[in-house]
């Protein structure tokens, strides 16, 4: 409530022209693992027999899930059309200010990537890979057992500077609503994939920070999902 009122707006200042607009207001950031092991993702394909309409009446929260792997070509249309580049480094969600700070990561548990922790680079449609992950302990993360039988976990985390150098301590507001915007994308195309999908609001928050090395405060994990094949 306190923050609440605080990153209340009580005046409207003058719009900046653009072409007056500091730098670090006009670039797009995205997170690359140079380094790192890359598995280049397959064309993304959406089958023109679902409607949004039908995508809309199928979104649920579902924590069924068969036994069945999603396959390569499955993720990288989940990850390409939820997460990934639409036009310019713009992406399929809205974002304020085209600020961007959402990063996404994948926990692969039954797929057909390697068991382990992936980046999304969405510069080359990729999974990075930081490490291999054959037993992931859920219950030090979560407290809802079925989690266990999901293929794969999303984490989407906020790097909050990208936001908040040009917004302020209202930015925290516009990263937490753009975080929802990705989610329901992660909902509607597993919908149109025949996934079920779950978004998971309980976990513990630095121990996921530590699990992908980041500082939990110039980043943070602030979403999770766990995904996978519907069952018959």
């Amino acid at each position: 409530e306190k923050f609440h009122a605080k990153t209340k707006l009580t005046k409207l200042g003058n719009q900046i022209n653009e072409k007056f607009w500091p730098e670090e207001w006009k670039t797009i950031h995205y997170k690359g693992y140079s380094r790192l092991d890359e598995i280049i993702l397959p064309k993304p394909k959406l089958s023109r027999k679902i409607s949004l309409k039908m995508a809309l009446k199928k979104r649920i929260s579902g924590r069924d899930f068969s036994k069945e792997p999603i396959g390569l070509e499955k993720i990288g249309t989940l990850l390409k059309f939820s997460a990934g580049v639409n036009i310019d480094l713009r992406r399929f969600y809205p974002s304020a200010g085209g600020r961007y700070p959402l990063e996404v990561y994948i926990i692969s548990q039954n797929t057909e990537i390697p068991k382990g922790i992936y980046h999304y680079y969405l510069k080359n449609h990729s999974l990075e890979k930081l490490r291999s992950l054959q037993d992931f302990n859920h219950k030090a993360y979560f407290n809802q057992p079925w989690i266990a039988k999901a293929s794969v976990i999303i984490l989407i985390s906020a790097v909050f500077n990208r936001n908040t150098v040009k917004y302020g301590d209202r930015g925290y507001r516009h990263v937490m609503i753009e975080a929802g915007h990705l989610s329901q994308n992660f909902y509607l195309n597993s919908a149109a994939l025949n996934l079920s999908c779950c978004s998971i609001g309980g976990f513990l928050d630095d121990k996921f920070n530590k699990l992908l090395d980041v500082d939990g405060v110039e980043e943070s994990v602030v979403c999770t999902l766990a995904i996978g094949e519907t069952p018959a």
